[in-house]
């Protein structure tokens, strides 16, 4: 079974990822698998640093590659640029800050009839102050999923931990430009892929959860002051964009909805060009910047 996972780094040396790390202690028999590592900055990464951990993963049978290019650019040109360019079974998508059970590949192994696969999700704070289950949830609903098999476009989750068939993204790519749309950058990525899903429905397509990942999901859904300033205007940006494309609403009224929020002050005028300048391009400001691939190893 060939899978090729991918990992996205920003802000983080390859030690300090806690997926790197439990990626180390993963059950692999029976797997080729293919590491890739992305840095998406803001700092390069010590040339070293990757040796190590190439050697590491080298020595556990893994083929391991690391790239970067520090200008956070879009995630989703980035997973489109590899789902293209490697050979694979399935494809694994991986944040930084995940903590997978040691069955995560196994799981993969085990259930090679299923075209998405998916882990339960675990985080503290996100539902509850203590760690709870997250995701996946029914879309129309956003219950947590009380099943292990589902429809296509039944479901949403997060991506990481997201597992996709090589027959699947054949597909995808024949009906699609891009298996993930690349005018979203960051947040709103994986839902915009579950509801595109929707139009499998009535294929012979089918998903799965099992096995689960500890994920820090970075802020508290129950406290939203907590949040950080950039975090609100990432989830801003996606709220112009989902508007645009989902929610069927033309420019002009989403013009007027940032307006109006404008004027009661609950954006600066700084905030308001942005979001504006979001609504004009109909992608979000880093899906503008042009993806520059540096393979280190």
């Amino acid at each position: 079974m060939n899978i090729t996972a991918i990992v996205i780094l920003y802000n983080s040396l390859i030690k300090n990822s806690e997926t790197i790390q439990s990626l180390l202690n993963t059950e692999k028999t029976d797997t080729n698998l293919n590491l890739i590592i992305w840095n998406n900055g803001p700092q390069q990464l010590d040339i070293n640093e990757c040796e190590e951990f190439k050697l590491k993963f080298n020595k556990l049978g893994v083929q391991l590659s690391i790239y970067e290019d520090t200008n956070n650019i879009a995630l989703s040109k980035i997973y489109n640029f590899f789902i293209n360019k490697e050979n694979y079974d399935f494809f694994s998508i991986l944040d930084q800050d995940s903590v997978l059970a040691s069955d995560f590949f196994k799981n993969i192994l085990l259930n090679n009839n299923f075209d998405i696969i998916v882990p339960s999700i675990y985080s503290a704070g996100w539902r509850t102050k203590e760690n709870s289950l997250c995701f996946p949830t029914y879309s129309q609903t956003e219950k947590l999923l009380d099943k292990n098999i589902f429809k296509m476009g039944e479901i949403e989750s997060i991506s990481s931990g997201l597992t996709l068939s090589h027959k699947l993204i054949d597909y995808l790519k024949s009906t699609r430009t891009h298996i993930f749309n690349e005018y979203y950058a960051l947040y709103a990525i994986d839902t915009c892929f579950f509801i595109d899903l929707k139009s499998l429905s009535k294929t012979t397509f089918k998903g799965l959860c099992i096995g689960k990942i500890n994920h820090s999901l970075n802020f508290n859904l129950q406290d939203r002051t907590k949040i950080s300033p950039s975090r609100k205007l990432e989830m801003e940006y996606s709220k112009v964009l989902n508007k645009l494309f989902y929610d069927n609403k033309n420019s002009i009224n989403v013009f007027l909805y940032l307006l109006r929020r404008f004027v009661r002050k609950e954006y600066s005028l700084t905030i308001f060009l942005n979001l504006f300048k979001c609504l004009v391009t109909r992608k979000h400001p880093r899906s503008r910047i042009p993806m520059k691939t540096k393979q280190l190893l």
